[in-house]
């Protein structure tokens, strides 16, 4: 039976919102740890009742305390303590090569609590996509950029090849595009150990609405999940 690691990494410090992983938002004590970890409770419940080929193990990574304590309310959650090396600015890609020990499944799953209008059931189909495309070991979800991009440092078209009988193509006739958002990442621990990556040389962009990939990087980032909030339970 193949076992799907949820991985969640949530660091103590972050700079632009102090303490935003687990600040109160409206009556969320935990704020966007609680949702998230809200949404993995209904994710396990769906592959409890519905599907019997997949084990599922959730890991939560942190080196806060408070998040520590919290996640320990939960049993069917593992909790790594994250050492100081592994929390620092510059650590992701050290902790990208600790996966493997970290984790238990042979399928990881990345996430954060940062992308909490990436709902519980927009996994589930993020996984499904994933797994019916079996010639790919890796996915993300991504948004399509589909605009003239162009590469100011190599002084190049990224979007597109200029040609002497067509400079300018229809934008639809671009090159495909992806922007990673950030919202879910998946692979097969085997290309966390060769290519010490969350991807492989050759991932599948998934494409997911541009509502749900929203990611909470700053205060306005912040201000706008809150109004949304307001107007509907339905993330919880």
């Amino acid at each position: 039976m193949d076992i799907i690691s949820f991985f969640l990494p949530i660091r103590q410090n972050s700079k632009r919102i102090k303490n935003k992983s687990f600040k109160r938002i409206n009556k969320i004590k935990y704020g966007l740890t609680e949702i998230k970890i809200n949404q993995f409770k209904k994710i396990k419940k769906y592959f409890t009742n519905g599907s019997k080929n997949y084990k599922l193990e959730f890991v939560v990574s942190s080196d806060s305390r408070k998040i520590e304590n919290y996640v320990k309310k939960f049993n069917w959650i593992k909790f790594h303590k994250r050492t100081k090396k592994l929390s620092t600015d510059n650590s992701l890609d050290k902790l990208i090569q600790k996966i493997p020990e970290i984790c238990s499944g042979n399928i990881i799953l990345w996430t954060h609590v940062t992308s909490p209008l990436f709902r519980h059931w927009d996994y589930i189909d993020f996984i499904k996509k994933f797994l019916k495309n079996k010639k790919y070991k890796s996915a993300f979800t991504g948004t399509p950029i589909n605009s003239f991009i162009f590469n100011n440092s190599k002084k190049k078209w990224i979007s597109h090849q200029r040609r002497k009988n067509r400079m300018w193509p229809r934008t639809q006739d671009l090159d495909k595009i992806f922007e990673v958002n950030s919202a879910a990442f998946i692979a097969y621990k085997s290309v966390y150990k060769r290519y010490k990556d969350r991807l492989d040389s050759k991932p599948l962009p998934i494409v997911i609405d541009k509502k749900k990939s929203l990611d909470i990087d700053n205060k306005k980032d912040f201000t706008l999940f809150k109004n949304i909030l307001k107007k509907t339970n339905e993330i919880l």
